[in-house]
């Protein structure tokens, strides 16, 4: 686990990560099923930000079908 946290953080700290690396990292370790992550970009006068969402819904979780509560976790990359 804490090889996929320093992975993470590497891939963070590049000044050209994206949301699509990031959802592309974790859909890799994540197995045959995926993360379920999706990525928003929002773009201004500025630039652009990604957002990421990753769902972790567990065995029993809402989105899922089951009666758990599904964690939603959501990041912001730019700015």
């Amino acid at each position: 686990m804490l090889k996929h946290v320093l992975d993470i953080v590497d891939l963070l700290d590049d000044p050209d990560a994206d949301g699509k690396r990031v959802a592309a990292y974790l859909d890799s370790v994540a197995g045959p099923a995926g993360s379920g992550t999706q990525v928003t970009t929002v773009t201004g006068e500025r630039g652009s930000t990604d957002f990421v969402l990753v769902r972790v819904a567990g065995r029993t979780g809402r989105s899922r079908g089951g009666a758990s509560r599904t964690l939603g976790v959501v990041g912001r990359l730019g700015g």
